[in-house]
């Protein structure tokens, strides 16, 4: 009878350290983790594939100096496993709009700033 109570017992405590253990990953809040301390074997952290400059080698189809902007139809881009397509770019370097012409076969590096990918070289 006392081994039936005590696995009872600790089936019991088990069961309701794992349900709170549960609730309490549904609520945890990703702010209050140390990211310093988590492993980063294998992964690159945020701030490191942000600052990775890749490279595209397309046809300048649109120049929107106002916003700051050129649309590129560009190659695949291997750094970051995208296919061929056509997409707009931030320029923040007012003096690459003197590379960027339509129609022109153009070669540019850029990064991801934030949620943005901007120009940050064109030859």
């Amino acid at each position: 009878m006392k081994t039936t109570t005590t696995v009872f017992l600790a089936l019991a405590l088990s069961a309701s350290t794992l349900a709170m253990a549960e609730s309490a990953g549904k609520n945890m809040d990703m702010k209050d983790m140390d990211m310093k301390s988590m492993p980063m074997d294998g992964m690159k952290s945020n701030s490191a594939m942000k600052a990775t400059i890749h490279q595209a080698k397309g046809i300048v189809k649109a120049v929107d100096q106002a916003k700051g902007t050129v649309t590129i139809a560009h190659g695949p881009v291997q750094s970051l496993n995208w296919p061929a397509m056509t997409m707009t770019f931030a320029v923040k370097d007012k003096m690459f709009f003197d590379k960027l012409a339509v129609a022109k076969n153009v070669t540019i590096d850029f990064k991801q700033q934030n949620t943005d990918y901007v120009v940050t070289a064109v030859k």
